[in-house]
């Protein structure tokens, strides 16, 4: 079908047409198992509702496929152009529209940061809790429509938790007002937590009503703790969980991770030889917490536990674990992945993961949430090889159907995009596959949102 793109009318935004700009929305930079990008037909830069709801409009009767793109950081691919079709640029749709502290509430568009809202919010006394490793650069369009999690997802949940209401698009072009503004409501089908995570394949996120939390009383209590090997670490980290101490992060690095992060940082984390690291945190620390905690640690093997309520240090423990990605890039082209077991698996899901081999020239890491069961097995690829390794598909491969054997997902909090979509049959069996594209269709029966991505 031959499409006129000039007979789209955009109400306040505008059509890209500059081939550099274009390519620069086109592709998840993240994204670095992809060695090729689609070319779209158009991106279009919204700075209105208005105009998605056109945009989607025109490409619906037209049959285009339709991408939303926010911060464009996807490490699935999941907001990389689709052949032929539009891209829906929302980062100019970053407005705070409300801060609501009585009733504990923000109403935000799709295209602010969250670290814009986060610290918007501080200045009042409460936080946005949600906090991926992309915080500053990510959008809460984006960390909804992906279900992102975190480091303290341990124990304030990935980002559906913090969802009250959403402003949705549909593929039609309608807009749609889910949930509200209060806590509890079930009043309707809960069609808010089914949009969350489902990576624009059902309509495309617009605005959000958010939850806030105040900030706990008193000063967090972080540290350190060493151990002989990510096995042993994994031991720690159950016994920690089942302890009635209710720790806000609890994340593994294991040696090479260690090293990346010493040689970006000039830090001194791998001191004493440590094979692995386990970052902990209370953010609120009742008494005889502390020594609780350090006899846990020391009854789990763990060599060395060093704790401080200093809270300069803790922000430069946690801001060295948030450069986690940046200090393994370094290393190569990064191929990150996602998976999670239940926490009684997570010492085999490491030993089973360290004892990969390799022939080619890779770097393999393994770090993550291991306090919710959330490892990362990532692997910096030389930049000599123009396309991915064999030994390095067939390691992921493995680590997969591995994880699916053992009760586990092949994504936790990164979504499933483009790259792991022959992954979902397997994990989730036929029936299920059949009934999420039921679902599918209900809302976007011409199959133009991401089609071909999650479902």
């Amino acid at each position: 079908m031959s499409v006129d793109i000039n007979e789209l009318a955009l109400p306040d935004g505008q059509i890209v047409s500059d081939p550099e700009e274009i390519s620069k929305l086109s592709s998840d930079k993240f994204t670095e198992a992809i060695e090729e990008t689609s070319q779209p037909l158009a991106v279009i830069q919204a700075k209105s509702v208005e105009d998605v709801q056109a945009a989607v409009k025109f490409a619906n009767q037209n049959q285009i496929p339709v991408t939303a793109r926010g911060a464009g950081t996807s490490i699935v691919n999941g907001s990389a152009a689709e052949k032929g079709g539009f891209v829906i640029d929302l980062t100019q749709l970053n407005k705070i529209l409300e801060i609501n502290i009585p009733n504990q509430y923000a109403v935000v568009q799709a295209g602010v940061l969250n670290s814009d809202l986060d610290d918007e919010v501080r200045k009042q006394g409460y936080f946005f809790s949600p906090d991926p490793g992309s915080k500053r650069i990510s959008s809460v369009g984006g960390n909804i429509a992906t279900n992102a999690g975190g480091m303290s997802s341990l124990k304030y949940g990935t980002t559906k938790q913090s969802v009250v209401g959403l402003q949705v698009v549909l593929a039609d072009g309608r807009l749609v007002e889910l949930g509200g503004k209060t806590f509890k409501n079930n009043a309707p089908y809960d069609l808010t937590d089914l949009f969350v995570g489902s990576e624009g394949t059902l309509g495309i996120i617009t605005a959000a009503t958010v939850k806030l939390l105040p900030v706990p009383f008193g000063n967090p209590v972080t540290g350190l703790a060493t151990f002989n090997d990510m096995k042993q670490l994994s031991v720690g980290v159950q016994n920690i969980s089942g302890s009635g101490l209710y720790p806000s992060m609890m994340e593994a690095l294991n040696k090479t991770s260690i090293e990346a992060l010493d040689n970006l940082e000039k830090s001194d984390l791998g001191k004493g030889g440590a094979e692995s690291l386990l970052i902990f945190q209370l953010d609120v620390a009742p008494a005889g917490a502390v020594d609780a905690l350090k006899k846990i640690l020391a009854k789990s093997g763990a060599l060395q536990v060093n704790v401080t309520d200093d809270p300069d240090y803790a922000k430069k423990i946690i801001k060295i674990r948030q450069d986690y990605y940046q200090a393994e890039a370094a290393y190569g082209r990064l191929i990150v992945e996602d998976v999670a077991v239940p926490l009684s698996k997570l010492p085999e899901l490491a030993d089973f993961v360290e004892n990969l081999k390799f022939t080619s020239k890779v770097t393999a890491f393994l770090g993550g949430h291991a306090g919710d069961g959330n490892f990362h097995p990532n692997f910096a690829v030389s930049k000599e090889y123009a396309e991915t390794p064999a030994d390095v598909n067939e390691a992921i491969n493995k680590i997969f159907k591995y994880v699916q054997s053992i009760g586990g997902t092949i994504s936790a909090e990164h979504g499933i995009g483009d790259l792991k979509y022959q992954w979902v049959r397997p994990q989730l069996g036929a029936d299920v596959v059949e009934l999420q594209r039921q679902v599918k269709k209900a809302f976007d029966p011409n199959n133009i949102l991401n089609p071909g991505r999650k479902v």
